[in-house]
């Protein structure tokens, strides 16, 4: 695991970088984001979010960013209007500095998030899809106006995991927050993506 800063938006960015002992550059391989929660760091999130193993024998790269600090000193991703900073600029910016170093396929990089990092995997599907192929989101959601400002130019395929108990980010919504209900979300992006609206049962 390597850890490197970038500028970006006036500010200096720091992120770690899982290369598996496979990597060698000779070929293109994919990229995975791997995004922390709110009050959580990149540290944290690299053994909650444990992907090493399997970037080891599925030869990825792995990249986690911190997010900034918030006036209560917590680490978070902007994806509440809440702040001025650019994350969706940031993750733009560190794709630039990681593909001028290595050899990534464009055409496979993913980004996935726990809570707040699930709401940034769903900023960057919506407004980075040129350049992400898929996201998934743990226990993430997006708020109202984020969705009702979402026009992806093209389908992003989409993984939701999430409790009907969770409390922090309600499956069924919060109107105070204005995080959209999980059902309502999930059929925004059945629409986005032209998904027919019967699931399949596997």
């Amino acid at each position: 695991t390597l850890s490197g800063t970038i500028q970006s938006g006036g500010l200096t960015r720091e992120y770690l970088l899982y290369k598996p002992a496979a990597y060698t550059g000779a070929k293109p391989v994919p990229l995975v984001i791997n995004l922390h929660g709110y009050t959580s760091n990149n540290l944290e999130q690299e053994f909650y979010g444990e992907f090493r193993p399997i970037a080891d024998t599925a030869n990825f790269l792995m990249v986690l960013p911190n997010g900034t600090l918030d006036a209560q000193g917590n680490r978070f991703w902007n994806t509440f209007g809440t702040s001025t900073v650019d994350d969706v600029g940031f993750i733009s910016n560190l794709l630039d500095t990681l593909q001028a170093t290595y050899n990534i396929d464009k055409q496979r990089i993913y980004s996935t998030g726990m809570s707040n990092g699930g709401f940034l995997s769903y900023s960057l599907a919506c407004e980075l899809n040129h350049r992400i192929t898929a996201i998934a989101s743990v226990t993430g959601s997006m708020i109202q106006s984020k969705l009702n400002a979402c026009k992806p130019q093209r389908p992003v395929p989409v993984m939701e995991i999430h409790g009907t108990a969770d409390a922090t980010v309600p499956y069924d919504g919060s109107s105070v927050s204005t995080f959209v209900p999980i059902p309502t979300l999930v059929s925004a992006w059945v629409d986005f993506n032209h998904c027919s609206p019967t699931p399949l049962n596997i």
